[in-house]
């Protein structure tokens, strides 16, 4: 009888702390402060030209890493002729992100297979990710916390290499 209540209590101890660990809100995450090079260059499989789709209307990314930055830049067409909008990542003090004041976004989270990125500023931005998948493509998943009267919610981007091989 001690052995089944010492079960008990063990099973329950480990449902509550998964449901702590499972319920964890990346929105309240901060950018860490501690990244290097090292950590950059990790990125180094995100670099290339890239198709994704955004329901059935294509859009076409570029992605450099530079020593202690990353470079994305937006195009309209799978030309690659015109750059319609371009970001910079960079590496200062530690922090890998971009952006300025209330706009600014850093990584909380840097591997060799994914960076999270988090608003410097809980809430004013959404969090997003960058997945390396198996098959040499990757995803962007963007979360948004509930807000207001607004449900939370996600959206996930299919990045295939392009042109395709």
């Amino acid at each position: 009888m001690h052995i089944r209540i010492r079960s008990s209590i063990a099973a329950a101890i480990l449902s509550l702390i998964c449901s702590v660990a499972c319920s964890t809100d990346r929105s309240v995450a901060t950018p860490g402060n501690n990244f290097t090079t090292a950590d950059v260059a990790k990125l180094k499989w995100i670099e290339g030209t890239w198709r994704g789709m955004d329901g059935d209307k294509p859009f076409f990314e570029r992605y450099k890493i530079e020593e202690s930055a990353m470079v994305v830049e937006s195009f309209d067409d799978e030309t690659f002729s015109t750059a319609t909008d371009t970001d910079r990542f960079e590496l200062k003090n530690g922090e890998f992100g971009k952006g300025e004041g209330d706009k600014r976004v850093g990584a909380s989270e840097i591997t060799a297979d994914h960076i999270q990125f988090v608003p410097a500023v809980p809430g004013k931005s959404n969090n997003f990710r960058f997945e390396r998948q198996p098959d040499g493509t990757w995803i962007a998943v963007l979360d948004w916390p509930a807000n207001g009267d607004k449900p939370a919610r996600q959206k996930i981007y299919k990045m295939e290499p392009w042109p395709k091989k």
